[in-house]
C-alpha cells in the first residue's frame, strides 16, 4: 500500500472518531420551515371555517329577505335616509298612533294600532255526552247546526253583524311609517269598553252592558241575540324587521314584528348561527399565514423581503373567498379574484427581484 494512501486512511479514521456535533433544531432551515408550514396549514384551515360559516348564514338570509341579503341593524331612534331605499333593517322602538282607528259602523273609535270587532251569538250547540245534547250558550261566530245530529228544532239564525279588524290608517316608528299589514301583525289585546256614541239607529237595538254591546236583554238572553266586544292593540315597544321604501317599512315575505327588543335570531330563528367576530379572525388567519410565509422564507433566502412576505399571505387567504364566494356572486368573487392575482403578480415581481441574492 502507497504511503498516501495509508495517510488518507488515517485521516478518514480519525475523523469518524471524533464526537460528533449536536443537532441544534433552532438553527435548523428545516425546522423554521416545518413550523411556518404549520402556520400556514392552520391559517388555511381557519380562513376556510369562516368563510364556510358566514357563507351559510349570508346563503340563508338572502333565502329569507331576497337578493340584497344585508339587514341594518338601525335600532333605536331610527331615521330614513335615501340609501336605506330597498335595503332591509331591523328597528326598535314604540309605535306612535298619528290617525286612530275607527268602526264606521257602531262609531267606535281609539288611540290604538288596532281595533277588532268580536261578535258572539246566543245560539244552539251541540254537546256529546255519549248522546247529543243541545244548549243554548254565547259562542264566538255562528255555529253550523247543519252538522248537528239532530238540526230539526236547532237551527241557528245567520249572524246580523260580521267581526271585523280595523288597522290605524298611520302609525310612525321613530321616523318610518309602518305599513298597515305590518300593524296587523303586533301581538297583544287588551278590553275596550264600548263608547257611549252609537248612532241614533243602533241605538234603539242595542244597549251597554258591563262594557260590552247586547242586541237583547243581557240578563235573560234569547236564541239569536248578539254580544259585540271591541279589542285593542295597545302601543308598547316592538322589533320589526322589514324593507324600507322611502320613508314607510313595507310588508314583504320574511318581514316580521315582535314584541320588546329582539334580535336578529329571534326575529329569525331559521337562520344558522351568525358569524362572531368574522373580520378578527380573519385578520387573525393573516398574520398566522404571513408568519408561516416569512419563516418559510428566512429558511429558504439570505434576507426576507416584507412585500413578498405580506403578498404571499395574503394571496394565501384570498384562496377561500374566492372559492367559497363565486358562487354566491359572480361580481364578488371576480373582484376577489382580481385580488388574488395581484397579490400573486406582487409576490412574482419580488420573488424575481430577489433571485441574485438567493443561496
Amino acid at each position: 500500500m502507497k504511503r498516501a494512501t495509508r495517510q488518507i486512511i488515517r485521516r478518514e479514521r480519525a475523523r469518524r472518531a471524533e464526537p460528533r456535533a449536536k443537532w441544534d433544531w433552532r438553527s435548523s432551515p428545516w425546522a423554521r420551515v416545518f413550523l411556518g408550514a404549520l402556520f400556514v396549514l392552520l391559517a388555511l384551515l381557519a380562513s376556510w371555517r369562516v368563510e364556510q360559516t358566514s357563507f351559510r348564514y349570508h346563503a340563508a338570509l338572502r333565502s329569507l329577505v331576497g337578493p340584497k341579503a344585508g339587514v341594518q341593524d338601525l335600532g333605536r331612534h331610527a331615521r330614513p335616509s335615501g340609501r336605506l331605499n330597498g335595503a332591509w333593517v331591523r328597528v326598535v322602538g314604540v309605535p306612535k298612533v298619528i290617525v286612530a282607528p275607527r268602526d264606521p259602523v257602531f262609531n267606535q273609535s281609539a288611540d290604538t294600532l288596532l281595533l277588532r270587532r268580536e261578535v258572539a251569538m246566543f245560539q244552539w250547540q251541540q254537546v256529546d255526552v255519549g248522546y247529543p245534547v243541545y244548549e243554548l250558550e254565547w259562542h264566538a261566530g255562528r255555529v253550523d247546526s247543519s252538522t248537528f245530529l239532530r238540526p230539526k228544532g236547532h237551527q241557528n239564525p245567520l249572524l246580523p253583524v260580521q267581526p271585523a279588524a280595523f288597522v290605524a290608517q298611520r302609525v310612525e316608528l321613530d321616523g318610518f311609517v309602518l305599513d298597515p299589514f305590518l300593524v296587523e301583525r303586533i301581538p297583544g289585546r287588551e278590553a275596550l269598553p264600548v263608547a257611549d256614541a252609537l248612532p241614533p239607529n243602533l241605538a234603539a237595538t242595542f244597549g251597554v252592558h258591563d262594557g260590552d254591546l247586547y242586541s237583547g236583554d243581557p240578563m235573560h238572553p234569547r236564541l239569536g241575540d248578539v254580544r259585540l266586544r271591541w279589542r285593542a292593540v295597545p302601543t308598547q315597544a316592538v322589533t320589526v324587521l322589514a324593507p324600507v321604501d322611502g320613508d314607510r317599512l313595507m310588508a314583504s315575505r320574511g318581514a316580521c314584528v315582535q314584541l320588546g327588543d329582539r334580535s336578529l335570531g329571534d326575529l329569525l330563528p331559521q337562520l344558522p348561527p351568525r358569524p362572531i367576530d368574522a373580520w378578527l379572525s380573519r385578520l387573525v388567519a393573516t398574520l398566522l399565514a404571513i408568519g408561516g410565509v416569512a419563516l418559510i422564507s428566512a429558511a429558504r433566502v439570505r434576507r426576507v423581503d416584507g412585500v413578498l412576505v405580506v403578498s404571499c399571505g395574503i394571496a394565501l387567504m384570498l384562496v377561500s373567498p374566492v372559492l367559497t364566494w363565486s358562487s354566491y356572486s359572480l361580481l364578488f368573487g371576480g373582484v376577489l379574484g382580481l385580488m388574488l392575482i395581484g397579490c400573486l403578480g406582487t409576490a412574482l415581481w419580488r420573488w424575481h427581484r430577489l433571485r441574485p441574492v438567493t443561496e
